[in-house]
């Protein structure tokens, strides 16, 4: 119960709107928040309803809910992860479970606080790639809060580096590699392997971790482990897998496939609510009869990606995983990944197989040379389940620089409404060479609860009717608000901490 209390608190924390008198659930930090937030950072989704207008507009503040709330509970996660730690230790010194078990569950903890202070460098940090972790990091708490002794040390810690972080989150992942089982559940309870964390999710996540870093022979070393290979941990072992279509990678609720690696878990009597789970943000606002499911629409496709020369027409996720929003008072196009907006228990994707066949492809494209052709095969496995076969990437018609920016645009198309698009602004912003933003920076926006979103014209592909010129400026590297400001509730309590820039 203490392991999977964690679990809880990654699915489901406090959401704070009020200073306190509107306290609510709105699957904070990653049972729907980070998906919506960090793609409401990003340029391929539009604010529909100003919901999540202070993210999508780039006007936080120390105070802004959006951003306090993300920051208390990812670090609720890693103290109540820590204190599970030290109860394990403890409970395995006494004999109450086996060593196996302690080190299986400490590694499930350990995995979940990497997660959770990547998802706090991504927001409060610089990116890796500007000045290979020079930048100044976030606090990396590993040391439970649960006495009067851990208040005063977590009160005192400083940031840090972010290549500090970095060690610190792989040996976190190391660990759990070398302890955790790769297969959980069977029958009615085959989502335990994908709701609890496997070897194959902490491989999945180190790889993912390379990737930030620019240090692609180890992902490429990592992606290797699950790329057509059977993870096996003792007894357990388990073969991920591409499914069959598009729309068969997203089966709702407690179905899961095997691409499915790591999410977490909704259900119909805890999940985000109706103001914050994913069918209800990004899914149709059209009743059931009209082809909707009676979601919120908060958050729409931007005609930014619909009309993007890459995105083809004849591409099956434009039918299969999008769809037109009859229920909006303006017109757009909505995700179809997320089904049950009644209930709300469409899981939260956080890995996907498919994330780890993109991240593989792009690891041995920025390697070059031979690496360019087994790039190109891993990307057309993407692709091609997908887009005509007049589409399709013939072998050797992509090389360099053109073959790593084919692979950025598929990450686009493919994991939208994941809350992958500010992962990847931000570690390519600070590289720069592929960064939308010319030098890098978060790229302009159409704002549909602005108005600029009027008609269904605006989404045309192949047509020559043009969307609206972008109403959110887009905002430079350098700018302050390219990060979140540390919360003033934060540096208040630990005068050791230092702001970010320009807050």
């Amino acid at each position: 119960m203490a392991v999977t209390g964690v679990y809880n608190a990654a699915q489901s924390g406090y959401y704070d709107p009020l200073n306190g008198t509107g306290l609510a659930v709105r699957g904070y930090p990653f049972g729907a928040a980070a998906s919506s937030l960090d793609d409401a950072r990003g340029e391929d989704i539009s604010d529909m309803a100003g919901f999540y207008g202070l993210v999508f507009a780039n006007t936080i503040n120390p105070s802004s809910p959006n951003v306090v709330n993300m920051w208390s509970n990812l670090y609720s996660v890693i103290n109540q992860a820590n204190v599970t730690i030290d109860g394990l230790r403890k409970a395995a010194a006494s004999g109450v479970i086996t060593a196996a078990v302690a080190a299986d569950y400490e590694g499930e903890m350990r995995f979940l606080r990497a997660l959770a202070h990547h998802e706090l460098l991504i927001h409060f940090s610089r990116p890796y790639s500007d000045g290979k972790g020079s930048q100044v990091g976030v606090p990396y708490r590993d040391v439970p809060v649960n006495t009067i002794a851990g208040l005063e040390l977590a009160k005192a810690q400083g940031r840090g580096t972010v290549a500090e972080d970095y060690t610190k989150m792989l040996a976190d992942l190391d660990y759990a590699e070398a302890n955790l089982l790769a297969n959980r559940g069977s029958g009615t309870t085959a989502y335990y392997r994908v709701t609890r964390a496997t070897k194959g999710a902490a491989i999945a996540l180190k790889q993912r971790l390379r990737l930030h870093q620019g240090e692609w022979a180890e992902a490429v070393k990592e992606g290797d482990k699950l790329i057509g290979k059977t993870v096996t941990s003792g007894t357990t072992s388990f073969t991920y897998a591409l499914a069959a279509t598009p729309r068969a990678a997203f089966p709702g609720g407690a179905n899961v496939t095997a691409e499915n690696i790591f999410s977490i878990e909704n259900s119909s009597d805890d999940n985000p609510g109706v103001n914050g789970a994913l069918a209800n943000v990004f899914g149709s606002s059209a009743t059931i009869p009209n082809g909707g499911i009676n979601g919120r629409a908060l958050l729409a496709i931007s005609p930014i990606l619909y009309n993007a020369p890459f995105f083809t027409c004849a591409d099956t996720r434009r039918t299969e995983l999008m769809q037109q929003d009859k229920g909006l008072r303006v017109a757009a196009y909505v995700s179809k990944k997320y089904t049950d907006a009644t209930n709300s228990t469409d899981f939260a994707p956080i890995i996907r197989y498919a994330e780890v066949v993109l991240n593989q492809a792009e690891a041995l494209a920025r390697l070059g040379g031979a690496n360019e052709v087994q790039a190109l095969t891993y990307l057309n496995s993407i692709r091609n389940r997908a887009v005509a076969t007049a589409d399709r990437y013939a072998p050797g018609s992509l090389t360099g620089n053109a073959l790593i920016q084919a692979i950025l645009n598929e990450r686009r198309i493919e994991l939208v409404a994941e809350g992958f698009r500010w992962d990847d602004i931000h570690r390519l912003s600070g590289e720069k060479t592929f960064s939308t933003v010319p030098g890098g920076g978060i790229p302009a926006k159409i704002d549909g609860n602005g108005g600029q979103l009027t008609k269904y014209d605006f989404y045309t592909c192949g047509s020559t009717t043009a969307a609206p010129a972008p109403a959110i400026s887009a905002v430079p590297y350098s700018s302050p608000l390219f990060l979140w400001p540390i919360p003033a509730s934060e540096l208040v309590t630990n005068p050791n901490i230092t702001p970010n820039p320009g807050y």
